[in-house]
């Protein structure tokens, strides 16, 4: 078994919340990390985390589907985190051949790149809770019935499949994580928790327009992205790979995270009128939230609550993150920033 100070890592979307989130944590533990990444690939997170030029990290040219291939033939890692996809739920709708090329024939190459160069290598894949049949109404476990709603969902269970088979079939060792939604202050523009964090500060330090937002009632199963990512690891030490959902269980609805975001800063916020005409006032009665229709989605309503209870008892977790917590250090972070 190789030690502890010589773990070799490939990890996938480097430069992504996870991915950066995830380099952090193996580097604390010695980790060589090498990292395929596209030509100008963006570092603002890893320049976040202060990392971007730490000395166990290697970065390599990734441009073609073969070249995923040759680099784990090179570097025979001991661990691979497949966390790089096409992530944005709404705009899998425009391009879903893009989708596909990125999620699931990336996700083939990687497979059959361990099976053929490198069979040691244990592999993690990250799964989304956007496989799951969108009608249930319970609580979803790693066996709840999977029939996704959009492309991005339809990709990522092709992904997921494939793994189960690999692992099946050839004895190619590897675990999926199963993820609901996961903030941070890491977290890309275009997620709505990053949208409502840096438009309420904005209005709290300089006012205003008013932050505009789709359905507020609509919720989600959303937990902290430091929490989930510091057990990808874990799931690597376990005897054989396994699935596992990653969620918080419970719901929070977009009208919640603004209310938290607001009160992080201590700024006063009262709600009037129903449905698209809903907004919130301030103490002086300026509209500081109205609604904009053309951000409804199809599926707001979909209310999907992820069962963690495999999860905790397999590595014993007893508590993540608060949700008003979280919100707040993402507020936070924006505050600083701006």
């Amino acid at each position: 078994m190789v030690s502890m100070q010589t773990q070799k890592a490939i990890i996938t979307g480097i430069s992504g919340q996870d991915g950066s989130l995830l380099a952090q944590h193996l580097l604390q533990r010695n980790y060589q990390i090498i990292a395929p990444v596209r030509e100008n690939y963006n570092t603002i997170n890893l320049q976040a985390l202060n990392i971007e030029s730490h000395k166990n990290i290697h970065f390599v040219a990734l441009q073609t589907l073969a070249d995923i291939n040759s680099i784990i033939l090179e570097y025979q890692p001991d661990e691979f985190y497949h966390l790089a996809a096409f992530s944005h739920v709404g705009q899998s709708h425009d391009n879903p051949q893009k989708v596909f090329e990125v999620n699931s024939n990336w996700t083939l190459k990687i497979l059959q790149a361990i099976k053929n160069s490198s069979p040691e290598t244990r592999l993690f894949f990250a799964s989304s809770c956007e496989i799951f049949d969108s009608n249930l109404s319970e609580d979803v476990d790693e066996n709840s019935p999977k029939k996704p709603s959009n492309p991005y969902g339809i990709s990522k269970l092709a992904a997921h499949n494939l793994v189960e088979y690999f692992r099946d079939r050839y004895d190619i060792y590897s675990s999926i994580a199963i993820l609901f939604n996961h903030e941070s202050e890491l977290r890309s523009d275009e997620f709505v928790s990053k949208k409502i964090c840096q438009e309420v500060v904005r209005i709290v330090k300089h006012g205003g327009k008013p932050l505009m937002l789709g359905n507020i009632n609509a919720k989600k199963d959303w937990g902290y992205a430091p929490d989930y990512v510091k057990l990808f690891p874990e799931l690597l030490k376990l005897p054989k790979g396994d699935d596992f959902v990653f969620a918080s269980g419970k719901l929070h609805s977009v009208k919640d995270m603004v209310e938290v975001a607001f009160a992080s800063l201590n700024y006063k916020i009262s709600w009037k009128g129903r449905d698209e005409n809903t907004i919130a006032i301030n103490s002086s009665g300026e509209t500081v939230v109205a609604i904009d229709t053309r951000f409804y989605r199809p599926m707001d309503n979909r209310y999907l609550i992820g069962n963690k209870e495999k999860l905790a008892k397999t590595f014993n977790i007893n508590l993540f993150t608060p949700y008003e917590k979280w919100v707040k250090n993402m507020v936070l972070f924006e505050y600083q920033k701006l």
